[in-house]
Formats: C-alpha cells, sequence, structure tokens
C-alpha cells in the first residue's frame, strides 16, 4: 500500500466540522470522512493518509489516518468549477489524528530526507515516496504521543 498526502488550504474551505471532529477522534479513536483526491484515482483502500495544512500559517502536518474505499468522480466542491460542469474525486478516509495546528512543521519538512518531497501539494492525493514515508512514520507517532500524554 501506499502513502499520500491530503491537503487542507483554509482560504479555499475553513473546514466548519474540524472541531466536531476532532472531539469524534477523542471519544471513539477515530472519524469517517469524505475528502476530494483530484484527479488522483490510483489509492487504494487501506492506503496510508497525512494531512497537510497550507496556504495560511502555521502549515505542517496535522492529521492521519488511512483510505477506507477507492476513489470515484463527482461534482467539485468548488462551487464556481461545478457549476462550469468541472468533476473531482472523492474517497473517504478514517483519520485516527487530527489537530487544528501542525504536529510537524513545514519548515521541519525541509531536512533530509523529506525536503525531497513537495510537501506544498497542489492538490490532495499525492503519493509520498516510500522511502519519505517509512521515515515519516516512527517521527509522526512520536509527535502524537507527545500531544497525547
Amino acid at each position: 500500500m501506499g502513502t499520500y498526502v491530503f491537503a487542507w488550504n483554509p482560504k479555499l474551505w475553513n473546514w466548519p466540522e474540524l472541531g466536531r471532529e476532532r472531539r469524534r477522534i477523542a471519544a471513539r479513536g477515530h472519524v469517517d470522512i469524505e475528502w476530494a483526491c483530484g484527479r488522483t484515482r490510483a489509492i487504494e483502500a487501506g492506503s496510508r493518509a497525512f494531512f497537510v495544512r497550507l496556504g495560511v500559517p502555521p502549515k505542517g502536518l496535522i492529521g492521519s489516518g488511512y483510505t477506507l474505499c477507492e476513489p470515484w468522480a463527482d461534482v467539485h466542491w468548488i462551487a464556481a468549477k461545478a457549476a462550469l460542469g468541472a468533476t473531482t474525486h472523492y474517497l473517504k478516509l478514517r483519520l485516527d489524528f487530527l489537530s487544528e495546528r501542525p504536529l510537524i512543521a513545514l519548515d521541519e519538512l525541509a531536512a533530509p530526507p523529506f525536503g525531497r518531497f513537495r510537501w506544498a501539494v497542489r492538490q490532495s492525493g499525492m503519493r509520498m515516496p516510500s522511502s519519505i514515508a517509512d521515515a515519516l512514520e516512527p517521527w509522526w507517532e512520536e509527535r502524537v504521543a507527545a500531544v497525547r500524554r
């Protein structure tokens, strides 16, 4: 299975359910959401997922989880694009951690080996190289454990 990066840009969407979804994770250990993944169609169910906050500071990794299904096409989430007939792909994600503020800042991700990946992705559903995913996982788990203490 691959590892994918999904982007949230508060400039484009303010994620009104963020607080409620964070509370659901605290109460039951996860929350299931639908998220757009642009043109990406080759994501397998069970793939690792990381969320990156972009657009406005603070920027960096804010969440993690797994994909629950393969992507499907539907009307674009941006109303102006939808009005023109544009579509995009969506999938369901099970998030096991979600924060409003990054656990790992974008500046920290500039260090090797993480700097080889373009974290400021232009669309959600970008596949992360396995070498970077393997290095990221223990660092992420360490940061999540520190927050949960």
